[in-house]
């Protein structure tokens, strides 16, 4: 009997075969992220029922020596879950929903499979949340792949994913079970705080899965701020886009911040108009501080209509928060003194929308005319993104009669992060075939998207533009979040760094069995 066949006879007898998956269909679905599908399809898809199974089925995993993947939500678009080795188990945790509050020590523990849509719901009702509260994506993305991946979207002061933690609780790669920060072999000590000692859990985010399997997260809880006010400015180019993101974000005084190209706002608009107008109006309404606020934000926005942003190219979107509307204003004032410096404001109908709606549909993993969807980004310090976005629009020049013959066009979206950091977020859509992922996943009748014929060429295209765009960031001094299999970020690092890292995988997962080939991790030695 081979390995993977004693494996799966273990979790069968062990949990039942309702938790195994083997068809075919379902393999290569889950083999698929939204941007490819894996070159080796997984042999087996288990789904653990709470977080003592997930860490029995990985440790039965390690025992037999087959390479195991965790998958939570699915979003991934840079190869996160998919497989590179033959015989390979993805675990998918989607069923670990468990939540637990702790409002006196202000802490939450939550099984790695809970959704921020999940979490954002349990906590508002109590006035809580965590400092990062979830990306756009929070309707199925899950609290352990942002662990494992980084995340922004939503948080206070244009947080991280990783600036919430508390603790978490591992399995490693020999099978043992380890605790970080707080935490410890005492029944009377808890994962109310990240840091005692070295800061353990700091080397398990942003990892892809590839050091070790996440079982049991503690999020840090803030009370759920009541005010909020928000803004939105045109700007005639990037350059003054730019200026004024970068002057406001040393304010300290925004909490969400956006940036769109011309093509990514006429997206953004269209994803507004196209939800039902009546559903629209009752976020809006249910997300406002009270009725008469509601009522005067959904007349705004009918007012504003389609029109708001005809005449920007690039548009600003500010969003403030406070203990009440008051000092949310006072924020949102010092945003408003800087952008009028470069911008004319208009109507401020997208932050408002998203602060209404902050987790999406996943709609956008196909384009607004059916395209696919593949985004990709580069995150900056200040004093290098003008000269980034230089390069940028010279490679768009460059490549511009290819692009057009082979159907591929980009969009862009910007964000500061805290004060010294800025996102450079272009986003791919080429006409090409749906995958088994878009079949499965797409929230909306596929039935109403247009279809388009295989596009290898396009898709060539695509890759090739990639790697150039990777390379102009490096050469920028850009890094990446959601590194997964995709973003170069071992071979980035200086050989001692790497000969480092090295010793770490090995230490923590000596047969390389946990997510081979993330972080650029493989078989190979040190350099």
């Amino acid at each position: 009997m081979s390995s993977i066949e004693s494996t799966l006879k273990e979790i069968k007898e062990s949990f039942g075969n309702d938790h195994v998956i083997t068809d075919l269909e379902s393999l290569t679905f889950y083999s698929t992220d939204v941007f490819k599908q894996a070159d080796e399809i997984a042999v087996a898809v288990v789904r653990p029922g709470d977080a003592d199974e997930l860490i029995s089925i990985a440790q039965i995993c390690i025992k037999n020596e087959v390479p195991l993947v965790t998958r939570g939500g699915g979003a991934s678009y840079t190869g996160g879950y998919l497989p590179s080795q033959k015989n390979t188990l993805i675990i998918d945790t989607q069923l670990l929903t468990k939540i637990d509050i702790n409002k006196e020590d202000m802490y939450v523990t939550v099984e790695p499979g809970v959704t921020w849509l999940e979490l954002h719901e349990t906590l508002k009702p109590l006035g809580l949340r965590t400092p990062f509260w979830g990306p756009f994506s929070g309707r199925v993305a899950t609290v352990g792949g942002s662990m494992s991946y980084h995340a922004i979207s939503h948080g206070t002061n244009n947080c991280l994913s990783a600036d919430s933690l508390a603790g978490m609780q591992i399995v490693i790669g020999n099978g043992d079970v380890i605790d970080t920060g707080s935490k410890g072999d005492s029944l009377e000590s808890s994962p109310f705080f990240r840091y005692y000692g070295p800061d353990l859990g700091g080397l398990f985010l942003g990892d892809s899965g590839a050091l070790g399997i996440k079982t049991r997260i503690s999020l840090k809880l803030v009370e759920y701020p009541e005010g909020f006010a928000a803004c939105s400015y045109g700007f005639p180019d990037f350059n003054t886009l730019f200026t004024a993101m970068s002057e406001i974000s040393k304010t300290g005084a925004i909490s969400d911040n956006h940036g769109l190209d011309p093509r990514k706002q006429k997206t953004a608009i269209m994803e507004m108009e196209n939800t039902n107008p009546l559903m629209a109006a009752k976020s809006v309404f249910l997300s406002s501080r009270h009725p008469l606020d509601g009522l005067l934000q959904i007349m705004k926005m009918g007012f504003a209509g389609r029109s708001f942003l005809k005449k920007a190219a690039f548009s600003g979107h500010f969003a403030a928060e406070g203990i009440n509307n008051k000092e949310a204003k006072i924020k949102l004032a010092l945003a408003r003194s800087i952008a009028r410096k470069y911008g004319k404001e208009v109507a401020n109908s997208i932050p408002i929308y998203l602060h209404a709606n902050p987790f999406m549909e996943m709609t956008p993993i196909l384009g607004p005319n059916g395209e696919r969807w593949k985004p990709t980004h580069s995150v900056l310090p200040f004093s290098k993104v003008l000269k980034h976005n230089s390069d940028f629009e010279s490679l768009m020049m460059e490549y511009k009669d290819r692009m057009k013959l082979h159907h591929v066009e980009m969009n862009r979206m910007f964000s500061f992060i805290d004060r010294n950091a800025f996102l450079y977020e272009p986003t791919f859509l080429w006409n090409d075939q749906q995958s088994i992922y878009h079949k499965k996943v797409y929230p909306d009748n596929l039935e109403k998207i247009p279809v388009h014929k295989a596009n290898p060429e396009g898709l060539q295209l695509v890759n090739e533009i990639k790697q150039r765009l990777e390379e102009i960031s490096i050469a920028n001094g850009a890094i990446h979040f959601q590194i997964g299999k995709d973003y170069p970020y071992l071979q980035t690092r200086t050989k001692e760094t790497r000969t480092l890292l090295h010793s770490i995988k090995k230490q923590l997962d000596p047969k390389n069995l946990i997510n081979p080939g993330a972080l650029g991790f493989d078989l190979g030695g040190g350099d």
